[in-house]
């Protein structure tokens, strides 16, 4: 249930938070990317472990940028605080992937769950974030 009573400001700075990785991711700058993280923050990506902590998403990212090229366009379906310090954020991307071994380059679907915390300081960060691709439709 949402919280009744909360600010456009404070669902503007919560959807920006997702809009900062969205963007970031788009143009694959990695360190940005992790920024948005909470320390203890979560990544659940398609047919992939989880990956837990920046430092391991610091790890990651880049492998995922070296590997494939993404140009993607967001449009964010939903900004949920469900309470003081927890909001979520649903969105989709769709746009292109192309594998930087081959040049191949495919069209892309996803749908994405931000779960966000306000970090002690204020700022709202990634707690946990879930991906998944739509396989296109035949």
């Amino acid at each position: 249930m949402a919280i009744s009573g909360t600010s456009d400001d404070e669902l503007a700075a919560i959807e920006a938070t997702a809009v900062s990785y969205l963007t970031a991711f788009n143009r694959a700058d990695a360190a940005a990317v992790v920024a948005n993280y909470a320390d203890d923050g979560v990544l659940m990506a398609p047919a992939r472990p989880a990956v837990v902590g920046k430092d391991m998403l610091a790890t990651v990212y880049p492998e995922v940028f070296e590997a494939v090229g993404f140009d993607m366009t967001y449009d964010i379906k939903e900004v949920v605080r469900i309470s003081a310090d927890w909001a979520f954020v649903r969105s989709a991307t769709e746009g292109t992937e192309t594998n930087k071994a081959t040049g191949d380059v495919q069209p892309a679907q996803y749908q994405e769950l931000f779960v966000l915390r306000r970090s002690t300081i204020g700022a709202w960060q990634i707690a946990r974030y879930c991906t998944c691709k739509i396989a296109p439709m035949s």
